[in-house]
């Protein structure tokens, strides 16, 4: 990595286009703006990619993680980062009001069925559902992180049922219904189906009632030994994910019948992730869980599901502008903040690079704010995985040039998978001290008055 710096004779500059100019015109040139610039007067340009960055990883204490459009279920036993569970915690919603089942219900079978929209890991595991109805109510106006618990019942109403996803696989035909998205069916105890159906008609008259009667589900898969996946379930596409009751308003009645809850906006839910990160790779524990945070200078982690962030800082920032003269200013015309892939880790197959990271300037009060070069768009601002060249890149020039000036308070930069609460991504940058590794490119320019 080098460091370049050349200066450019503004006036120079200034002649030759007039000189330029006087060539391809019939009339004399005047000397316009002869004198406006004495011949000390220049624009230095500079580059450098050498700017000392410091980085650790760490872990993420508080992510909110209620009424996200995708939930995430399942278990996954990470080489690197350990194992994470992604659990459900949910309320349902009547299809339909004042529900009359009959005095001699007889229930069927009752299916718990979730949208399946992707996943993460290696969806060859088996994994083992578990179902248990909520012991306390949920609030629908309380805000619910990545920890939050609600107590449960202890029977499991799934009996440890046991699939394997298969988030590619269409067309499937439940009952009369042919399903044209994939989908994870678990089918719960028959005397769960049977309590539903008898809670009493003053259960079933609003939404809100039942909510008093019936608290919700937990849902969560067992701890895997290898491998596995984390599932991306779609919580309020009421035609995918349901609970289901089929059922006879009597002995004596052949008619089939079917009632089914959902999930709306209005129910409170959300994701509780566990992780054991005991399980990981030396160095990861080393770095992220005994906090040995000079090794984040040879490999960086980020983990979603309220996992594993890093942080970043420019101490010699400002020494920039230490050659400076006094009647001179530094003006950072493009930094690209650069995070390319690991080389040490190639287990792309399983787990791929994440889509975008997310970048967060932290003030002086720990708080955190967006980067002002993040208005200006996508396009300009970056963020995204570079297939072609295994990386993400960020502009942050105007950051970089209001730290430098005293402008914007920053005791750092936060660095996330982006959409961390509800995607099971995780990805390995190379450090600063790596080859090729985590760098800032900055062009600059100087301008004397």
């Amino acid at each position: 990595m080098k460091t370049y710096f050349f200066s450019l004779s503004f006036k120079a500059l200034f002649f030759s286009a007039l000189a330029l100019l006087a060539l391809s015109c019939s009339k004399t040139t005047e000397k316009i703006g002869d004198g406006l610039l004495s011949d000390g007067d220049y624009i230095g340009v500079g580059y450098t990619d050498t700017l000392e960055i410091v980085c650790h990883s760490e872990l993420i204490d508080t992510m909110a993680t209620r009424g996200l459009g995708t939930v995430l279920l399942g278990s996954m036993l990470d080489p690197v980062m350990g194992r994470t569970d992604a659990s459900i915690y949910t309320q349902l919603h009547l299809s339909s009001t004042n529900q009359d089942f009959g005095e001699e219900v007889v229930v069927d079978s009752i299916v718990l069925q979730l949208g399946l929209t992707g996943y993460y890991g290696d969806t060859t595991t088996m994994q083992t559902a578990h179902v248990y109805a909520l012991a306390d109510s949920m609030n629908t106006t309380e805000n619910y992180y990545q920890f939050s618990e609600i107590i449960t019942d202890p029977i499991d109403l799934a009996n440890g049922y046991q699939f394997y996803p298969h988030p590619k696989t269409y067309h499937s035909v439940t009952g009369t219904d042919t399903v044209t998205q994939p989908i994870i069916r678990i089918p719960l105890s028959n005397s769960f189906g049977t309590y539903l159906a008898t809670l009493g008609s003053s259960a079933y008259a609003s939404p809100d009632a039942f909510k008093e009667a019936f608290f919700g589900l937990k849902i969560c898969c067992e701890s895997v030994t290898q491998d596995g996946a984390i599932c991306y379930i779609t919580p309020t596409t009421n035609n995918l994910t349901q609970l289901q009751i089929y059922y006879h308003e009597s002995p004596s009645d052949p008619r089939p019948m079917r009632y089914y809850y959902y999930i709306t906006s209005e129910e409170a839910y959300f994701n509780q992730y566990q992780h054991d990160y005991s399980l990981g790779s030396t160095e990861f524990v080393q770095q992220v869980v005994n906090g040995t945070a000079e090794l984040g200078q040879d490999q960086l982690y980020l983990q979603s599901m309220g996992g594993v962030r890093a942080v970043l800082s420019f101490p010699n920032l400002s020494h920039l502008t230490d050659t400076l003269s006094a009647n001179s200013h530094l003006i950072i015309n493009e930094a690209k903040l650069i995070f390319p892939a690991s080389p040490t880790l190639s287990d792309s197959s399983l787990y791929s690079p994440p889509a975008a990271l997310a970048l967060l300037n932290i003030n002086n009060d720990g708080g955190t704010s967006l980067l002002q070069d993040y208005y200006e768009g996508s396009s300009y601002y970056g963020g995204s995985y570079s297939n072609t060249n295994e990386n993400v890149t960020f502009r942050i020039a105007e950051h970089l040039q209001k730290v430098v000036m005293g402008r914007q308070e920053c005791q750092g930069l936060y660095v996330t998978i982006a959409g961390a609460s509800y995607n099971a991504q995780r990805w390995i940058v190379a450090g600063p001290n790596a080859d090729n590794g985590l760098r800032c490119q900055i062009k600059y320019s100087i301008i004397k008055e």
